[in-house]
C-alpha cells in the first residue's frame, strides 16, 4: 500500500507541475511587476516635484502591477485615516532592497479635517548597499530614514505579524509635502 501511495503522490506532483506555471514564468512575472512598480513610483513622485508634469496616476495606482502579478492581495491589508498599506505576499524588491510594506496616502472617503499628504512610503529591509536607493531619494527629493522615524510606517509595523522592529527597517518617503519642502 505504501508504494502505491508514493506512486500516487509522484503522479500528483507531475500533474501539478505540468498544469501549474513554471518557476521561470513566476520569476519573470515578478521581475516585470517590480519594474512596472518602480516606474509607477518614479512617475508619481516626479509629478509632485517642482516643474513636474501632471499625472493621472494616484498613489494607489502604483500597486496595480503588484496586484496583477499576485505579489500583494486584492485589497489593502490595513487602513488608517488617509493612508493604507499592503504586505507583499511573495518576494518583492525595490532597487535591490526587499520590500516589507507599501504605504499609500491619498484622500479616501470623507475629508477628516486636515493633513492629506499624497504619496508613497516604502518600508524596506536594508540589504547593505544603499547607493541606488539614496540616489533615487536625492534625485527625486524623497527622504530615506529609519522606519521608526515615520509615523505611517511605525503604525503599520505595530500591526505586523510577526512583529517587525521599525528601527531595523528603512523608510523611503516620497510624499508631496516631503518633496516640496
Amino acid at each position: 500500500m505504501r508504494a502505491g501511495r508514493g506512486l500516487l503522490l509522484a503522479l500528483a506532483a507531475v500533474v501539478t507541475g505540468l498544469c501549474g506555471r513554471p518557476a521561470a514564468a513566476d520569476s519573470a512575472t515578478r521581475v516585470t511587476a517590480e519594474a512596472a512598480f518602480e516606474a509607477a513610483v518614479t512617475q508619481l513622485v516626479r509629478s509632485y516635484g517642482p516643474g513636474g508634469a501632471a499625472s493621472d496616476l494616484s498613489p494607489d495606482d502604483v500597486l496595480v502591477p503588484l496586484r496583477q502579478a499576485g505579489l500583494i492581495g486584492r485589497s489593502f491589508d490595513g487602513t488608517w485615516d488617509y493612508y493604507a498599506w499592503v504586505w507583499p505576499r511573495r518576494p518583492l524588491s525595490f532597487l535591490g532592497h526587499p520590500v516589507e510594506l507599501v504605504i499609500t496616502e491619498e484622500k479616501r472617503g470623507a475629508f477628516i479635517g486636515c493633513c492629506v499628504d499624497d504619496g508613497v512610503t516604502l518600508v524596506l529591509r536594508d540589504s547593505g548597499d544603499r547607493a541606488a536607493l539614496q540616489q533615487f531619494a536625492d534625485d527625486l527629493r524623497c527622504r530615506l530614514d529609519d522606519a521608526s522615524s515615520d509615523s505611517r510606517a511605525d503604525e503599520a509595523l505595530k500591526r505586523s505579524r510577526p512583529k517587525i522592529d521599525p528601527a531595523t527597517r528603512l523608510a523611503l518617503k516620497c510624499h508631496f509635502g516631503v518633496i516640496n519642502q
